[in-house]
């Protein structure tokens, strides 16, 4: 049986990981100090500024058709250990998350090679001078999907999956002139690695300026903004990009901001030599409370009508959200911002009234994800790798129900995606023809038959579909789990999973059965 190396993406985790729990270690001991100190009676307890909790999870899958195969399947058995840790930061001068976790599978049957996964999701901003020069630092690392019609699978399997990691760092300056005048000067470099030899590796470097004026006391103002891109793929060609474009902004009260917006942009994106572009736009934000945002723009660019629409509400046991966008991805990974997932985020936000202090929300999130049993990484849906910019189109809906006993989330998203310039030829899915769409919905229901125990039901589909006759496809997936703590900081789980795979060659169906142990340190 073959061990795959850890790759050039997983080193470069692997050396932020250590990086990360060096400095976590010198906010640990002033935490520490503090922590062993009991305050007095009359006192609240010391805000943490750092939360640290590493974790190990072992576990074992039994399937029948470790090959995902259409015929002849072949049973595996899978053991995985999967040490991590996770992180959130609330130091006056360093504010985000950090999330790594060092996946080992070993199949018995060797229907796969024993591999290595890794997994990260970071997204930090420092403070280096007060109020003055910041540096953001994000980083994402996971299993994508290399093909939309390619063999899909529910995750366990690494066929049509390649390690892909995307990093970004961001140094900016930013103040205000003359006290009237707010300004960001940013500096931005993001890059994407894929062991996928088929498909690009891609880096972005971008530099901008932005420029507003205040609009406290009046309702009239206006912005200025600039920037230039360079985009570079490694199986394809680069492109440069140059943005000019000022705005009025009018205020018609304190709760509705409208900006009227026009400009010029230049770039060779969509033509091998540089063309310019005229640019309008209109964009309106509504905030009547701090539970509630709707934000809306329309835009008139080079690649035709793009537009951006979100709206999220929150109520006492409600979340609501949805977005709605049209516009150029220079990378599969550039519109998915790093995160600890998307029922995480739902929770996260249910809560933020409740726990305005993110680590003690952060620690309190968590352990309702734990009781629940419910995954706080599910995909609205699973992307795929591609080797140029892209235009795309996507919209998605997310809602969490929260009850006394029961939580549903649900989830459901649309996507249209396609090449910006037809006549190249990469390699990927687009030389096949365009435009490719997803469609994708996913239900989770939670129940505590006790205060620590519970059942979860889940039920979720995706369908990628192309214009070409008989690449269509359609992954569905069932699960029924049982969760329960076992001790004060151990949980373990046994979960049903059936998955059907719907193509016209290709076909397959999947049932599996995992149990896991999961300790927090």
């Amino acid at each position: 049986m073959r061990t795959r190396a850890l790759s050039l993406p997983a080193q470069r985790t692997l050396v932020v990981a250590c990086c990360t729990a060096l400095s976590s270690m010198c906010h640990l001991q002033a935490f520490a100090q503090d922590a062993t100190q009991p305050p007095a009676a009359a006192e609240v307890p010391p805000r943490a500024g750092i939360w640290v909790e590493p974790r190990v999870t072992v576990g074992a899958t039994l399937t029948n058709n470790g090959t995902l195969a259409s015929t002849n399947p072949q049973s595996e058995q899978v053991l995985e250990v999967s040490p991590g840790v996770r992180a959130i930061l609330n130091k006056p001068r360093a504010k985000g998350f950090f999330d790594y976790s060092l996946t080992s599978l070993y199949h018995a049957q060797g229907t796969s090679g024993d591999n290595f996964r890794n997994a990260l999701n970071a997204n930090m901003t420092f403070e280096a001078v007060d109020n003055t020069v910041f540096l953001d630092a994000s980083g994402i690392m996971s299993d994508e999907v290399i093909s939309a019609f390619g063999t899909q699978s529910s995750g366990r399997s690494d066929i049509n999956r390649a390690s892909t990691a995307s990093f970004r760092l961001s140094p900016y300056v930013r103040g205000t002139l003359g006290g009237r005048v707010n300004y960001e000067l940013r500096y931005s470099a993001e890059a994407l690695d894929t062991d996928a030899a088929v498909r690009s590796d891609i880096t972005v470097q971008s530099l901008s300026v932005r420029m507003r004026s205040e609009l406290t006391g009046q309702s009239l103002g206006w912005s200025f903004d600039a920037s230039t891109q360079d985009a570079e793929y490694s199986l394809g060609r680069r492109t440069r990009s140059d943005t000019v474009q000022g705005g009025l902004l009018y205020a018609l009260n304190p709760q509705v901001l409208v900006t009227v917006t026009a400009g010029v942009e230049a770039n060779d994106v969509i033509t091998l030599t540089r063309e310019s572009y005229n640019t309008a736009g209109l964009n309106f934000d509504w905030r009547p409370s701090d539970r509630t945002r709707l934000q809306a723009g329309i835009q008139r660019r080079y690649f035709g009508t793009g537009h951006n629409v979100s709206f999220e509400h929150r109520t006492g046991r409600t979340v609501w959200r949805y977005t709605d966008t049209r516009d150029v991805v220079n990378s599969p990974l550039e519109s998915a911002d790093a995160s600890l997932g998307s029922i995480y985020g739902l929770l996260d936000s249910l809560y933020t009234s409740q726990e305005p202090d993110p680590i003690r929300r952060a620690q309190l999130v968590e352990a309702e994800l734990v009781r629940l049993g419910l995954p706080p990484d599910a995909r609205v849906f699973q992307s795929f790798l591609s080797s140029s910019a892209t235009l795309d189109r996507s919209q998605q809906l997310s809602v969490a129900l929260v009850g006394q006993r029961d939580v549903i989330t649900l989830s459901l998203g649309r996507g249209d995606s396609r090449r910006l310039d037809p006549t190249l030829n990469l390699g990927d899915d687009f030389d096949i023809g365009g435009p490719i769409r997803q469609q994708s919905w996913g239900v989770n229901y939670a129940h505590r038959l006790t205060p620590i125990t519970t059942y979860t039901i889940g039920l979720a589909s995706q369908k990628n579909k192309s214009t070409v006759a008989g690449l269509d496809n359609r992954l569905t997936s069932f699960t029924l789990g049982l969760s329960t703590r076992i001790s004060l900081r151990t949980s373990g789980s046994l979960q049903f999973q059936r998955t059907d795979y719907d193509r016209a060659i290709g076909s397959y169906g999947e049932t599996a059965i995992s149990a896991f142990i999961t300790h927090r340190f």
